[in-house]
C-alpha cells in the first residue's frame, strides 16, 4: 500500500474550452536541463501547430495526437525519439502507446530503431490483432511501414554526459521529459498517446508506465483521455491513467479532483510527475506535483505553453 498523508502540492491548469476541438500536450515533468525556455516553448508550439492543424482540417483526435508527438519525437530536448535517455549499457530503448476512446490500443516497448515510436504503437493497433509488442523485429517494422534509423541517430552528447554523471554520482531517478498528447476532435472523439526513452541509466529491458494501457496512457469515450509523465514505477503501481478515468466515470469526480487524488497516490509511492487530460466533454486539465511541467494546449479560442 502507498504511504498516506503526503498531500503533495499539486498545480493544475485548466483550459476554457468546454466542447469542440482541443489538443493538450506535455514534454515531460521536471526541469528543462540544458535547454532554454525559448527553445522548449518553440517546439511545444510547433507540436501544437502540427496537431491542431489536423483538428482544424476535420481529422480525427488520433491524427492530431500522432502529428503533435511526431514533432516532439524529432526534437532532441525531449526524452523520446532523437534525444531519448540512455540505458545503463549506453543505448536507446523506447516505449510508446496510442489509444482511442473506443478502446482500440497499440503499445510497444524496447524499440531501438523506430524514428517515431508512436507510429509503431499505431501500427500494432491498426495492423495486428494484438495490443503490445516487445522489441518488434526489423522485418515487422518494415512490413508495418515504419521509418527506422541506426541507434546512434537517437543518441545526443547531452544524454551521454547525463549517463556518465548518473553512473558516477548516482542517478536519483533522473527523468528527462517523456512526451504525450491528448485530443478531442470536432465529432467529440478522444485519443491519447505517449512516447518515451525511459529514465537515464535504467536497466536493459526496463519497462515504465508509458506503454502500459491504463498506467501511463488511457482513453475511454465514456470519460476522458489521459497521458502521464514522471516516475513510471509509481504511476504503474497507482494504475494512474485508468484510476483518473474511473474516478470521473464511477465516483463522479471532476477531472481536476481525480488528477489531484491520483497524484497524491503517486506521491505515496515516492513518485512525482504530471498528467494531461481531455474529456469527451468539458475543459482540459494539466496537473503536476513535480518541480516543473513542460506542457501546452490549444483550442479554437486560446493557446498556452510553459516550460
Amino acid at each position: 500500500m502507498p504511504e498516506t498523508g503526503h498531500n503533495a502540492r499539486v498545480i493544475t491548469i485548466t483550459t476554457k474550452s468546454e466542447d469542440g476541438p482541443l489538443l493538450v500536450i506535455h514534454g515531460g515533468a521536471g526541469a528543462r536541463g540544458n535547454h532554454s525556455a525559448e527553445e522548449v516553448n518553440a517546439d511545444l508550439n510547433r507540436a501544437l501547430d502540427a496537431g491542431y492543424a489536423r483538428l482544424e482540417a476535420g481529422a480525427s483526435a488520433e491524427e492530431a495526437v500522432v502529428a503533435a508527438i511526431h514533432v516532439m519525437e524529432d526534437a532532441p530536448e525531449f526524452n523520446a525519439g532523437r534525444g531519448a535517455a540512455l540505458t545503463s549499457d549506453g543505448i536507446v530503448q523506447m516505449d510508446s502507446c496510442l489509444m482511442d476512446g473506443d478502446g482500440r490500443v497499440g503499445a510497444a516497448t524496447g524499440l531501438d530503431s523506430a524514428r517515431h515510436p508512436i507510429d509503431v504503437a499505431r501500427a500494432i493497433k491498426d495492423k495486428t490483432k494484438h495490443v503490445m509488442f516487445a522489441e518488434p523485429t526489423e522485418q515487422e517494422l518494415a512490413e508495418w511501414g515504419i521509418e527506422t534509423e541506426d541507434n546512434e541517430y537517437f543518441i545526443t552528447q547531452e544524454r551521454r554526459e547525463e549517463l556518465v554523471d548518473a553512473q558516477n554520482n548516482g542517478d536519483d531517478w533522473q527523468k528527462h521529459g517523456t512526451i504525450g498528447a491528448v485530443a478531442r476532435d470536432a465529432q467529440g472523439h478522444i485519443a491519447a498517446g505517449t512516447s518515451t526513452g525511459g529514465i537515464t541509466n535504467q536497466m536493459h529491458g526496463r519497462v515504465g508506465d508509458t506503454p502500459l494501457p491504463g498506467c501511463g496512457t488511457f482513453a475511454d469515450q465514456r470519460s476522458l483521455a489521459v497521458s502521464c509523465t514522471g516516475i513510471g514505477e509509481a504511476f504503474v503501481k497507482a494504475v494512474a491513467a485508468n484510476q483518473i478515468a474511473s474516478r470521473v466515470r464511477f465516483a463522479g469526480q471532476t477531472p481536476e479532483e481525480a488528477a489531484k487524488a491520483t497524484l497524491d497516490e503517486v506521491d505515496g509511492y515516492h513518485g512525482d510527475g504530471g498528467i494531461i487530460i481531455v474529456p469527451a466533454k468539458g475543459h482540459g486539465v494539466i496537473a503536476y506535483n513535480s518541480e516543473a511541467m513542460k506542457c501546452g494546449y490549444r483550442s479554437g479560442s486560446e493557446s498556452h505553453v510553459q516550460s
